[in-house]
């Protein structure tokens, strides 16, 4: 399968079929204009979204979409096993942002867990789905979300075979969170793929925990 950034919190799997699952699409401008990522176009076969703020569900690629999971629990898609467990939006049990859904999507024999905007740290015991998924997709930004720290902590935690930062500030973001520096630089070593796209197979992933930096796509 293919891991494609597209920008923001927004990534889009395609299978080794053809079919396209997209996580979190934003809604380009929105904000008043500090989204700036340009527009997702297209449809798709799943789209999996961890909460409904804008810049994690626009409805214009939602509805397009064949299959939609927002909700808790566990789901099998033409063949696509999605488990969705609900965590919260902030580190006051969501009395400040709401809720929020970590994802595992499980396809091609490849794991796949998107972490949304996770606002709060978490454990194995609360957690043990995600113990050793192939690719977490974190946020480090801050602000909104987990900062890098609590990043970092969190990937020590689950040990993950991939990282993949998202959420975090660049040209096209106008929120007041940190850039990935913050977060590459507490990891230590970090690949910039030098470009948006991760290619994943289940029988050549790393064997020792990889953080990799893609460039949004959009």
């Amino acid at each position: 399968m293919k891991l494609r950034y597209l920008g923001h919190a927004a990534f889009e799997l395609e299978l080794t079929d053809g079919r396209r699952i997209v996580f979190d699409p934003y809604e380009s401008g929105s904000y008043d204009g500090a989204l700036a990522y340009g527009p997702i176009a297209g449809s798709y076969d799943i789209a999996v979204v961890s909460h409904d703020h804008p810049d994690h569900r626009f409805e214009g690629v939602v509805s397009q979409a064949a299959a939609v999971w927002d909700g808790a629990g566990e789901t099998e898609i033409d063949g696509v096993r999605i488990t969705s467990i609900p965590t919260f939006h902030d580190e006051t049990r969501g009395s400040e942002r709401g809720t929020n859904l970590i994802s595992i999507v499980e396809a091609d024999g490849v794991r796949v867990a998107h972490l949304g905007d996770l606002g709060h740290a978490i454990t194995k015991a609360e957690v043990p789905a995600l113990e050793g998924v192939d690719v977490m997709i974190i946020p480090v930004g801050g602000y909104f979300t987990i900062d890098a720290a609590a990043a970092k902590a969190i990937v020590e935690e689950f040990l993950p075979k991939i990282v993949v930062p998202m959420h975090y500030k660049t040209g096209k973001c106008g929120f007041p969170i940190a850039p990935v520096d913050d977060f590459t630089m507490l990891m230590g070593e970090f690949d910039e793929a030098g470009g948006s796209e991760l290619d994943l197979a289940a029988g050549s992933l790393p064997t020792e925990l990889k953080v990799v930096v893609l460039d949004p796509a959009l």
